[in-house]
């Protein structure tokens, strides 16, 4: 078993997350939790990768994934990138939407503006540091062994979206909702296009922050409550907004591709890559 991890750790993180995050779902579904218990999937990916590192038996492994909870020391300018640049692009889709459509949509009816820190705080730690040690802390440096940061992110963005397909069949779902918009070839595509550029993003910021889990876990956390929660793109904008959104989140994915270079999507650093001995 170790080896299998060794050598297909990405198609391992994808299988036992997939199975961690689809038995509170099934549960619900059968009634025997309650309906809010099928969030508790988002913590699967985190799971699977402390499960993997140990399964791993490297020296030291499970104790290297978790130090990178603890990595903050990255430079005020990573931090203000981690918790705006979603903010940025919201506004910039608005905008859009706004130039482009037929409907005009203001700030009205958003939440108020000091909910955002307790959205932020929320989401870091539960779809963040539920989702990152694994995606992020566990796969990144494995995968970059190999390949090239690009397409590690490419690797991982694929999954990553694979890993969401049973929403899109869950009633109440917003990517369900998708689905009865535009077909589920559309909506899965899209969505899987806007999971890939955020995962080029993530590995960039991962690349040049000594690994950290936390900084990709705050831009996960703080993109879902901007996009989502604070903005909520999608209900006031519907998939004419969405595909602005997603559009821009490859717009800024390129320009770090170009900028930063494919190798390491990093112009001053090595990519962060497993050492044989941790700890």
């Amino acid at each position: 078993m170790a080896e299998l991890v060794k050598k297909y750790p990405a198609l391992a993180l994808f299988a036992l997350a997939s199975l961690l995050g689809i038995l509170p779902m099934t549960l619900v579904a059968a009634g025997i939790l309650p309906s809010g218990f099928s969030q508790l999937g988002a913590l699967s990916a985190s799971a699977s990768g402390i499960i993997l590192a140990a399964v791993e038996r490297r020296k030291g492994g499970v104790r290297e994934l978790l130090r990178r909870v603890l990595i903050w020391k990255v430079g005020i300018g990573w931090w203000a990138f981690a918790l705006v640049i979603t903010a940025i692009i919201s506004v910039t889709t608005l905008i859009l939407f706004n130039l482009t459509g037929d409907q005009n949509v203001g700030l009205n009816g958003v939440v108020p503006w000091y909910d955002i820190f307790s959205m932020m705080i929320f989401l870091t730690i539960f779809a963040g540091l539920g989702e990152e040690l694994g995606w992020r802390g566990f796969l990144i440096p494995r995968l970059q062994i190999r390949h090239s940061a690009l397409t590690t992110s490419f690797i991982i963005g694929a999954l990553h979206s694979l890993w969401h397909l049973p929403k899109f069949f869950i009633e109440g779902e917003t990517q369900y909702i998708w689905v009865q918009d535009v077909g589920f070839f559309a909506a899965f595509l899209g969505y899987a296009v806007f999971v890939i550029a955020w995962a080029i993003q993530l590995t960039w910021v991962f690349n040049n922050t000594k690994g950290s889990v936390l900084l990709v876990a705050v831009v996960h956390g703080a993109g879902n409550a901007w996009i989502g929660g604070y903005f909520d793109i999608h209900g006031r904008t519907g998939m004419e907004g969405n595909c602005i959104l997603t559009a821009l989140m490859a717009a800024v994915s390129i320009f770090i591709i170009v900028f930063a270079g494919p190798a390491n999507l990093s112009r001053t650093k090595e990519r962060q890559k497993l050492s044989l001995q941790c700890g």
